[in-house]
């Protein structure tokens, strides 16, 4: 029996022995060359991303190599603290440290500085477990084939700071506009904890991170021995005084990166040698930066000061393909900063009208000039105190055509129509729009017909596109195509229209929306010169905090917010009034806009089959005798507007004050 026993545990040993040896071979077989010189390693495989054009826009990779010795030892020390606090103790790998993160997290965050350098260099598309060994192992064959001066140089050079800083020196120009070796104690410090995470530390969007990253980084400095009790605390009381931020890079960019990293992880965008072909048109994208800036400026420079800088943002989309034309998250550009373009929800106020009043015309069958009350009403809440909306001025119209109400911006009959319909049927078609934000749970309430829920511009802009596009939505796309460093096509985006609305409901929104730039809210836009054929909604929330415009022709869908981050209300000096879509989102767009046009030519919009144009009253409903005493509807050929022999020119006919937008 013993002997039975101590054959099968020969033969197990033997098999495993056997297996492992096999495993081994096959692994070392897998492994990548180890050139003779680091350097050729830390030049290679940049990541470069290309307009629609096929122009290079962006190339992710090291540009300035400094050797060691023109590094700052402030900044090796930095690093060594915050990184690899044993990186001249141990081999090329924490055996420790390893085998605890093995157990606790599935091999991540155990690696030292050589296998950081190594995993990015060679292995990025692999998951921990299926690298961890062949890292490991390239690890100790350069920890063996280098020294670690050789190691710390190439590591310096290859690690990412975030915006289009590839290397310490790049960095140190980016942030402190001076060389690698004449970085301070603090600086090096700051640098030395960017590296942990280089979007969420970057100094210029979250400098409060990063501070409190730097402050981390000088104890550890401490508690290495790196720095005494009077450096440490001298280091502490100096301040930090950034350089002024590169223009290099854009928020579309920045945007496009995300998404990447989102699909393809952190190591493979960075370090893959991808090549990312985009939707970005370059002149779009300088015109788009040039405007918000000059039109937040513009704007700021006429309202009460708050302590905080007025901001802005655009996203321009194309009506036929839904790809994503330009984007600005800023009114200056910030290298991997908040983009308010794509990741800020603010509330639209009155952009939430279009597809309130769509709803209606879809779920209860009324049209254009259908009449509705202008009238204080208090709506009996479930569980809540009762609620009474007020129109943006404050005053009542009385009855009205729902074209006209839209033109007006008339909350209460916004609210009416919600009620009457409900609000979970608007939220219904909100999503059905391609506003993926809003959920039932939370936004089916029946202040969501003023506007009270976060939208970024990027959906509104996609949203609206529908309504040019005869209800068929396309979903806003920034990547074309993904080629890996072989060429090789690891995605393709194609633009395919899902058709989800009846072209004729859409075209009588459309026609309202038209109103709006016509004679409505806002008719600022014919005021500062832009004539082609446009439609639109100007949006306030509450308090002037948020002001908005989001228009299209049938080539661009558009839409411009302006804003502080915090809640702070914007309001003119002299005279003192509160800055509404008409005055901060609409001039902004209109400017984009008048100079777009020459790329993106617009035409006039096709109306489908089954509809005709009436001029009414946009009072009564009624015909008009003379197009020029009314609006123009588009209404279902079997709906005929009554006709009165004693028709007069209404005072209804918009003549609207563009303060008074909603």
């Amino acid at each position: 029996m013993r002997q039975r026993l101590l054959f099968i545990l020969l033969t197990i040993v033997t098999a495993i022995l056997l297996i492992a040896g096999i495993g081994f071979f096959v692994l070392i077989e897998d492994l990548p060359h180890i050139p003779d010189d680091l350097r050729n390693l830390v030049y290679s495989q940049p990541t470069e991303i290309y307009a629609a054009d096929g122009s290079l826009v962006h190339r992710l990779g090291g540009k300035s190599y400094v050797p060691l010795a023109q590094i700052s030892p402030n900044f090796q020390h930095a690093l060594l603290a915050a990184e690899d606090g044993e990186f001249y103790a141990h081999h090329g790998i924490d055996k420790i440290a390893i085998a605890r993160s093995a157990i606790l997290r599935g091999f991540r965050g155990s690696s030292t500085l050589t296998q950081q350098l190594v995993k990015n260099l060679f292995f990025s598309f692999q998951n921990p477990w299926s690298r961890k060994p062949k890292e490991i192992l390239i690890s100790l064959q350069i920890e063996s084939t280098f020294t670690k001066e050789q190691i710390l140089e190439a590591y310096c050079n290859w690690v990412y700071f975030g915006g289009t800083a590839y290397g310490i020196q790049d960095a140190a120009q980016q942030f402190f506009g001076k060389s690698a070796g004449d970085l301070t104690i603090p600086e090096a410090a700051m640098l030395a904890g960017i590296v942990n995470s280089p979007i969420n530390l970057n100094p210029y969007s979250s400098y409060e991170n990063a501070l409190k990253r730097q402050r981390l980084v000088l104890r550890r400095m401490k508690s290495k021995g790196f720095l005494d009790e009077a450096a440490y605390n001298l280091a502490t009381a100096d301040s930090i005084k950034l350089s002024g931020q590169p223009a290099y890079g854009n928020d579309f960019v920045d945007y496009v990166i995300a998404e990447a990293e989102k699909q393809y992880g952190h190591e493979a965008v960075y370090y893959g040698g991808l090549k990312i072909y985009t939707t970005l048109d370059p002149q779009l994208q300088a015109i788009a930066e040039e405007v918000v800036a000059q039109g937040v400026a513009q704007l700021e420079a006429t309202l009460d000061s708050t302590g905080a800088p007025l901001q802005g943002a655009l996203a321009a989309v194309s009506v036929p393909t839904g790809e994503v034309r330009a984007l600005v998250g800023a009114r200056k550009y910030v290298p991997g900063g908040f983009n308010r373009a794509v990741n800020s929800n603010r509330h639209i106020g009155s952009g939430i009208k279009p597809f309130v009043y769509y709803a209606a015309l879809e779920n209860l069958q009324i049209t254009p000039i259908t009449i509705v009350n202008d009238t204080a009403v208090t709506f009996k809440l479930p569980k809540q105190k009762p609620w009474t909306p007020r129109n943006f001025d404050r005053r009542h119209r009385g009855r009205l055509t729902l074209k006209s109400a839209l033109m007006q911006s008339v909350n209460v009959i916004s609210a009416q129509l919600t009620d009457q319909q409900t609000p979970k049927r608007v939220v219904e078609t909100c999503q059905r729009f391609g506003i993926s934000s809003l959920e039932e749970k939370k936004d089916a309430v029946l202040s969501l017909s003023l506007g009270t829920v976060g939208i970024s511009p990027l959906e509104m802009a996609a949203a609206y596109a529908v309504f040019a596009n005869n209800g068929v939505y396309f979903k806003p796309i920034t990547i074309k195509r993904v080629e890996d460093l072989n060429g090789v096509i690891l995605d393709r985006a194609y633009a395919f229209g899902d058709t989800r609305f009846d072209p004729k409901l859409i075209y009588q929104m459309l026609n309202m929306m038209q109103g709006v730039v016509e004679g409505g809210t806002a008719r600022v836009i014919r005021a500062m010169g832009f004539d082609a054929p446009a439609a639109g909604k100007t949006g306030t929330s509450t308090e002037f905090i948020d002001a908005w415009f989001t228009g299209f022709t049938t080539a661009l869908s558009v839409s411009a917010w302006v804003g502080y981050d915090r809640d702070y209300q914007m309001y003119t000096r002299k005279p003192r009034r509160g800055v509404d879509g008409a005055r901060g989102g609409a001039p902004i767009w209109t400017e984009f806009m008048k100079r777009a046009q020459t790329f993106y030519p617009p035409h006039e919009f096709e109306m489908p089959a089954g509809l005709k144009i009436w001029y009414v009253n946009p009072v009564t409903g009624a015909q008009a005798p003379d197009p020029q005493f009314g609006i123009p509807v588009a209404l279902p050929e079997d709906v005929v507007p009554s006709f009165s022999p004693f028709w007069e020119r209404p005072e209804g006919i918009p003549k609207i004050d563009s303060t008074e937008s909603g």
